[in-house]
Parts: C-alpha cells; sequence; structure tokens
C-alpha cells in the first residue's frame, strides 16, 4: 500500500526503496544505527572526497559586521557554484558542522544538489564548533537575520543562478524570521525542517521545568538592568545552558515577543514557496502539525515517520529526499 500524501514511510519497504536508489546513483547504503550515531563531520568530508558521485567540500569565510563568519560549501560531482545552492542554518548554540548539517550536505550532493552550511557567530569572531556555555551571551535574533542575509547574497555574488535557503529547529524558525521581516529576499524556496515554536505558555512551563524558577521574575529583573549595556545575568538558565551569564537585552530577545520565534505564526509572511519536515517522533519540537496551516500551492507538509529531531540514521536519507525533490522542481 502506499504511504498518504505528504508522509516519508518507514520500516522494510522504504529500506528496500533506499538500497534501491543507492544502487542507481552508486550512493553508498546506510550502515547500522549505532554507525550512523558515530557519524562526525570529518567522516562526512572523508567520503564526499573519496566516494564517486561526490564532489569537493571546502570551508569558506565571509566577513560580515566586523566579524568572520564561517561556512562549509559542498558542490556535487561535475557540479559548481551557479548550478545554485541552499543555504543551511544550524540549530540553537550549534554550527554547520554539526551531525544534520553534514549529513544532509552529503545526501543533498549525492543528489544533484549543491549546500551551504553556515555557521552563526552568535556574537563571536570566527566561530566554530558548539557554542561554549562559559561564553557570555550577547547574540541578537536581528543579528542572526542579518548574517544569513549576508550569506545568501555571498552566494548570489558567486553566481549562484538560484539561491533557496533551509534551517533545522531553531534555525528554520531564525530563516522565517529573517523571509517575514525582509532582512532576507529574492530566495527562490524555502525548507523549514523541524522548525521551533514559541507559545508563551509552553516557553514559561518548559523553563521553570528545567531550570526550577518561574521566567516572569528573571524577565523582570531583565528589564530593570537593561539599561546597562555591560551587564550580565549570572548564573541564568538559557537556551539549553544552565548557568549561563547572559546580556540583560539577550535574554528579553529570546524569552519577551515570542512570535518572533514561532515557526507556524510566521508562515502566514512569508510569500516563498515553502516545504516543512516534521519529524513523525520528534522529542523536542511537539504538536507543529497541530498548528501548521493547511497545505497549499505554496506550503508543503512532510512527516518523516519515526523520525526523531536530529533525523538520526536512515531518517537522514529520507530528509535529504524531501529535500532536494522540492529543490529541484
Amino acid at each position: 500500500m502506499a504511504p498518504p500524501p505528504g508522509r516519508v514511510p518507514r520500516g522494510p519497504a522504504r529500506r528496500r526503496a533506499r538500497r534501491e536508489r543507492g544502487q542507481r546513483t552508486g550512493a553508498v547504503p546506510c550502515g547500522r544505527a549505532e554507525t550512523m550515531r558515530a557519524l562526525s563531520w570529518l567522516t562526512v568530508l572523508a567520503a564526499m572526497l573519496t566516494t564517486p558521485g561526490y564532489a569537493r567540500a571546502e570551508a569558506v569565510q565571509l566577513q560580515h559586521d566586523g566579524r568572520t563568519l564561517n561556512a562549509d560549501l559542498t558542490l556535487p560531482a561535475g557540479g559548481d557554484i551557479s548550478g545554485g545552492l541552499v543555504v543551511l542554518v544550524h540549530g540553537t548554540l550549534m554550527h554547520g558542522r554539526m551531525e544534520i548539517m553534514a549529513a544532509l550536505q552529503k545526501g543533498l550532493a549525492e543528489r544533484g544538489v549543491g549546500s551551504l552550511a553556515i555557521t552563526l557567530s552568535l556574537g563571536l569572531n570566527d566561530r566554530r564548533g558548539p557554542y561554549d556555555c562559559a561564553t557570555p551571551h550577547r547574540h541578537m535574533l536581528d543579528d542572526t537575520a542579518r548574517e544569513i542575509g549576508a550569506w545568501t547574497q555571498w552566494a548570489k555574488e558567486r553566481g549562484a543562478a538560484r539561491v533557496d535557503l533551509a534551517g533545522h529547529s531553531r534555525g528554520g524558525a531564525q530563516v522565517a524570521y529573517a523571509l517575514a521581516n525582509h532582512t532576507v529576499s529574492g530566495v527562490r524556496r524555502v525548507v523549514l525542517i523541524a522548525p521551533a515554536v514559541s507559545e508563551p505558555g509552553e516557553v514559561a512551563t518548559g523553563y521553570e521545568k528545567t531550570y526550577g524558577i518561574p521566567l516572569a521574575a528573571l524577565l523582570a529583573g531583565a528589564i530593570t538592568r537593561s539599561a546597562a549595556p555591560d551587564t550580565l545575568l549570572r548564573p541564568i538558565g538559557f537556551l539549553t545552558c544552565r548557568d549561563a551569564a547572559v546580556a540583560p537585552r539577550t535574554f528579553l530577545d529570546n524569552y519577551t515577543g515570542l512570535s518572533r520565534h514561532d515557526t507556524p505564526t510566521l508562515l502566514a509572511r512569508i510569500g516563498d514557496p515553502t516545504l516543512v519536515v516534521i519529524a513523525g517522533n520528534d522529542e523536542v519540537v511537539r504538536g507543529l502539525d497541530r498548528r501548521l496551516p493547511p497545505a497549499s500551492d505554496r506550503l508543503r507538509i512532510v512527516t518523516v515517520d519515526g523520525a526523531d529531531h536530529q533525523f538520526l540514521d536512515l531518517y537522514g536519507e529520507d530528509l535529504a529526499e524531501a529535500v532536494a525533490t522540492f529543490i529541484k522542481e
């Protein structure tokens, strides 16, 4: 029986289809789950450089707002930037070489799609790797949106015939924000992968459950101290950091005005053709399917059954297939 529209099947049928596609394209079949979980960016890079069907992967940099920004460019075999690029934006406090980004770049290259996985500076110069929770947080959403815009412009200036934009988790919401506020323009298609949602009641409840302190009291303190630019709130729970040092305005930027971080709200203001990919077993972004508007000519929704938030193991191939199919239309 065929899967219903908008769903990626799971189980033996999917694995058979994967093997058949690998035989047709020369792709390397996925290994066991534990092997995929051990995947690092370096092993992905090595596969790209040594496996027929993959082209080079290279690090690139951009000077923006007094900082050096980093990204990783991957092109399919025989391709160049002129064939188009998908700019990929990572999730909370992570980086362009995290596992899901590296695996997605590999999967897209296998399917003939070039990509640029960026690392957001989050206020730091030449940032690489995960954000260290011991480093003071001074980053702002609008700065992130401008960096996304700078990278899309970089791709255009280097001759990309088309520029598409994709983001995972918090990066998905940030992509949606940048587009909704016209900080980024001129992209052809948009992909939001398990994008973040931010409902005020749930954010407050989740914060207190995680950190044991009511969020409202901390917001009141941040407002009081926000006039002093060099002040830091410390130690304080922030995003995925338990004992962080955070500028008051950064704390307020992340925990107030939550519609700016809420993908379903932002979608109403995006006019570009958009694909939302839902992880069927998402343990981080819950209830996304219930809050999205109905699918339409502008909005396509695909659920990858069984996938966790990071699309680990075989689900990473399902993700790459869904993204590449949409981008190639």
